[in-house]
């Protein structure tokens, strides 16, 4: 697809600085990663890890997996990987069909993927499907609030960001009802509340059939 192609394309383009580029986002990193509590022995996969950034808070007693799209993030995230010390799982594949098996992991993080990739429903229920009953997720990205939308002035800007980096008219909802997720907690991040930080969980048994 060629939206496939153009996610790797520019994605390896700014491998190189990407770090530097998403710095800000620093201490929300800290923050979410935080807010999983998460315990030694636990299974963590990061749907499109990048050169990965979550890494650095990440215990090294929690066992971490990871895929991205891109040759050139990816390479950059097992170097950082073995920097920490971190024996990761990290492939190079498409987050809408994850090479693991169902219930493999305790804990799916979701940053900086969801408003990118293309078909991001497909993604949330393939996350879902490889977490356990219970598990949880923790998704940072641009969003638009539930129940309205977007200005005039973000579906212009919308025109050249989707082509440079990202969708910034995504709604959540809808990915979180493809995977069956159910929101713990919900916050906006940044100016003008354009990111959203969310904490949510697969339920441990299936809603009952309406």
């Amino acid at each position: 697809m060629k939206s496939d192609r153009l996610n790797r394309w520019r994605y390896t383009l700014y491998a190189p600085v990407y770090d530097q580029l998403a710095r800000v986002f620093t201490a929300t990193r800290r923050r979410a990663i935080a807010n999983l509590g998460l315990q030694a022995g636990e299974r963590v996969l990061i749907v499109g890890c990048g050169t990965g950034l979550d890494l650095d808070f990440i215990a090294r007693d929690v066992t971490v997996a990871g895929i991205d799209v891109a040759p050139g993030m990816l390479e950059r995230a097992r170097r950082r990987a073995h920097r920490f010390g971190h024996a990761a799982d990290l492939r190079l594949g498409d987050a809408r069909e994850l090479p693991w098996p169902g219930d493999s992991f305790d804990v799916v993080i979701l940053h900086f993927i969801l408003a990118v990739a293309p078909e991001p429903e497909r993604i949330t229920r393939e996350s879902a499907r490889v977490l356990r009953p219970g598990g949880r997720v923790s998704i940072l990205d641009k969003f638009v609030s539930a129940g309205r939308r977007p200005s005039a002035l973000r579906r212009a800007a919308n025109v050249f960001t989707h082509v440079l980096f990202s969708d910034i008219n995504r709604r959540l909802e809808p990915l979180l009802a493809a995977g069956g997720l159910r929101v713990l907690a919900d916050s906006t991040v940044g100016t003008g509340g354009l990111y959203r930080l969310v904490r949510a969980e697969k339920p441990a048994t299936p809603s009952p059939a309406p």
